[in-house]
């Protein structure tokens, strides 16, 4: 079965929706297959549950088969939102920490690469498989600057891609990048501070 091809039933702008929460959860298929299997599937499921509806409530089957489609499709939506807000939630708490090291390791006479690679840590969870994808893309040729653009879109967090694009521009500049790192993680624990705070402050 083609899934690819069922996922062009989608409407455009929903399919493009759909395929960035896709690469922002962090799931190793691609997503124009994703979406066709969620569509496929959740069609089926549809005709099953307005058939079972129809025999047993004596609902409209027509009624029941849209309504049970809407809200299967809605349910894998919802997961795939979850999922990217919570990947999105774990890197930034960590990022500090990774800018930190990366620092570190450039103040210990690491290239830039090598001072990446090295904080690939298992306690940084996805984000460890980020960096490690950055890695390989090196290899392959890819600029370590375009690397850093590319893993910014596949996590749902402008508060990342803000500091990827300072990353890159301090790159690209030749300055003092480890001095960089440091005040970045600075910021971005003050920033996190205070958005506790906020937080705080409108429970209470």
């Amino acid at each position: 079965m083609r899934y690819q091809a069922i996922s062009n039933l989608y409407p455009k702008n929903l399919k493009k929706d759909y395929i960035e929460l896709v690469r922002y959860s962090n799931i190793k298929i691609n997503p124009n297959r994703f979406i066709g299997f969620v569509l496929l599937f959740g069609f089926l499921l549809a005709i099953l549950l307005a058939i079972y509806s129809g025999i047993l409530f004596k609902w409209n089957i027509i009624l029941s088969f849209l309504g049970s489609f809407i809200f299967l499709q809605g349910i894998v939506y919802f997961v795939l939102l979850l999922k990217s807000d919570s990947k999105a939630k774990f890197v930034e708490n960590i990022l500090p920490d990774v800018l930190q090291l990366m620092a570190s390791n450039l103040r210990a006479g690491l290239t830039t690469d090598k001072a990446l690679l090295l904080t690939a840590r298992p306690e940084f969870g996805v984000f460890q498989d980020e960096i490690n994808h950055v890695g390989k893309e090196i290899t392959t040729g890819v600029t370590i600057d375009e690397s850093l653009i590319r893993m910014s879109k596949r996590i749902k967090s402008e508060r990342l891609q803000k500091t990827i694009a300072l990353i890159v521009s301090g790159l690209r500049a030749g300055g003092e990048l480890a001095t960089l790192l440091e005040q970045t993680s600075k910021n971005l624990r003050k920033e996190m501070m205070v958005d506790e705070k906020i937080k705080a402050n409108a429970i209470m």
